[in-house]
């Protein structure tokens, strides 16, 4: 009589559907799966067969209950179109799967609610870590990530209130060296444009902002926040604004690389000659601005780098609980022809 594959109460393979199969026992099947050098070749084999004959699949959330211990990592970003988002995950693949972990993945969309109810299934999963790149948290999230043994890492930019652990980039730094390459290339009456993005991320790049502007006795007060996202369109359609306001703007700094292509672009449409009538800088070192025209003065944020410190500094928590804070992520200034 042949075997029945599949329990009729949910209609999935079980541990004891193997070993029926494989004639052993249950304890065996298990052995042969959490530590196969412990059975024999021969065992082995039979149970691997068995195993693929009925496409059994180990339930990983119960086998972490059970030994209170996980494999698995969550982690959470706003948006899988974030920038450096993919560049950062493949830095922390690079490190924790070599070591047996694997990522587990989900979008917020930008909304605490979302993240709430993401971190609360992956945590009733038993995970073993969680990763969120640099967003802010709900009151719930940070009581729930700061009461519990489980070990947090952010990444992406360096907070001054960090749950945990913290690798990324120093935005005030690098916002302040960028404005103050304008200066020191000569140019007086500086913008800044700013785009809807997370509060705190803005108010460091403020802050960089306004640190080289004072420094050097320069008026700081050229500055519009837009409240659309930092697209083309946006970095297109505040252009106007700047030059409307402030007809003597000699140098523009936007926050991200998108904002200040599409500022760019606006100037061309209008035949404003960068960098000879207007100088443009952006921020993140994206691909288009490599390959726009002139290409972009930009800060090159490093997001595998990121990755890789960021899986090595959680391997070593997860492996001895010890983790020595390191220095902020350096950003690196790339000169090109925009200004």
């Amino acid at each position: 009589m042949s075997l029945t594959r599949k329990r009729r109460s949910t209609g999935k393979v079980t541990l004891a559907d193997v070993a029926q199969l494989a004639g052993v026992g249950t304890m065996t099947v298990s052995r042969a799966l959490r530590t196969p050098e412990q059975v024999s070749d021969k065992l082995r084999e039979k149970i691997e067969a068995a195993v693929q004959e009925l496409g059994y699949m180990p339930n990983l959330a119960a086998s972490a209950l059970a030994s209170a211990s996980s494999w698995t990592i969550g982690m959470v970003v706003p948006s899988l179109s974030e920038a450096g988002c993919s560049e950062m995950f493949a830095g922390l693949q690079q490190v924790l799967q070599p070591a047996g972990y694997q990522i587990m993945l989900a979008e917020s969309r930008h909304h605490l609610e979302q993240e709430e109810k993401l971190l609360e299934t992956l945590m009733a999963s038993n995970i073993a870590a969680a990763i969120l790149l640099s967003v802010e948290h709900s009151d719930t999230v940070r009581q729930w990530l700061s009461s519990g043994n489980l070990p947090v890492m952010e990444i992406g930019a360096v907070r001054s209130d960090p749950l945990d652990m913290n690798i990324g980039i120093d935005n005030v730094a690098a916002m302040f060296e960028l404005t103050q390459m304008l200066i020191q290339r000569g140019y007086q009456n500086i913008g800044l444009l700013c785009a809807n993005q997370e509060q705190w991320i803005f108010q460091q790049h403020l802050q960089g902002w306004y640190k080289a502007m004072l420094r050097y006795h320069l008026s700081p007060n050229r500055v519009i926040n837009a409240a659309e996202p930092p697209t083309f369109s946006t970095g297109a359609a505040q252009l106007p604004e700047f030059l409307l306001a402030w007809p003597e703007l000699d140098a523009l700094v936007c926050v991200s690389d998108e904002l200040a292509c599409g500022a760019l672009y606006e100037c061309q449409r209008r035949r404003i000659k960068v960098p000879d009538d207007l100088a443009i800088v952006g921020f993140g070192d994206s691909d288009v601005s490599r390959v726009c025209q002139p290409p972009l003065t930009t800060i090159a944020v490093p997001h595998r780098q990121i990755g890789i410190e960021a899986g090595r500094a959680l391997l070593a928590r997860l492996n001895d609980g010890n983790w020595r804070e390191s220095a902020p992520i350096a950003a690196k200034l790339c000169q090109r022809d925009s200004c």
